[in-house]
């Protein structure tokens, strides 16, 4: 069962295994889309049974901008994993961006976020830049088609690839370089269509 601790007005949970239930998300309208704590729980959820329960991160939301993280203040618009506390955080900025696209967006992140805890436990990939984003967004991909209480239907892919392209940069000399919008798009894409998360491995 999922569990929701209170604190400082933002909502931490660990998961436990549970009874996965098929969920649609769907993209025809705003009345019809999976609200953001739903879609958040979910795909964490999903992602954990696909990792067997192991090495599971704490999940915070909503982080208001300036919120005081393990690994600093928060953001405005950002999402991120914590390796100081295993923690994935989510600001509030970025569950609306994330929401101007569609619910299946803020799945993307969540898969990504948890990529990135992935890839710190298990030691691939975990400081190597662009190179280290775009497997998490491969493994986002993969996460997003293996995950059993989780249905994307076509308009949920495009809303994807859309918000995928939209976080891409082309900034090489940043630090926090993400790779360009095509290669944000062509990895999660690749991973949607991986039958195995070895296929992530760059």
């Amino acid at each position: 069962m999922i569990k929701k601790l209170v604190q400082s007005s933002v909502i931490a949970f660990t998961i436990t295994p549970i009874s996965l239930i098929a969920l649609s998300i769907t993209s025809k309208s705003n009345a019809q889309e999976l609200p953001p704590d739903q879609v958040i729980q979910s795909m964490y959820a999903g992602v954990a049974n696909i990792h067997g329960y192991q090495a599971i991160p704490k999940v915070y939301r909503p982080i208001p901008p300036g919120f005081n993280t393990s690994c600093g203040p928060m953001v405005k618009l950002n999402a991120f994993y914590c390796r100081r506390d295993h923690s994935i955080y989510i600001s509030i900025p970025m569950v609306r961006w994330a929401y101007q696209y569609g619910d299946a967006a803020l799945a993307y992140v969540i898969g990504h976020e948890y990529a990135h805890a992935m890839q710190n436990v298990y030691k691939f990939n975990s400081n190597n830049g662009p190179i280290s984003e775009l497997q998490a967004d491969c493994l986002a991909g993969f996460y997003m088609a293996a995950v059993q209480n989780l249905v994307f239907d076509n308009r949920d892919i495009a809303e994807v690839r859309s918000f995928a392209y939209a976080l891409g940069d082309f900034s090489n000399v940043w630090t926090e370089h993400h790779g360009t919008p095509k290669q944000r798009v062509a990895a999660v894409t690749f991973g949607m269509r991986a039958n195995s998360p070895v296929r992530c491995k760059l």
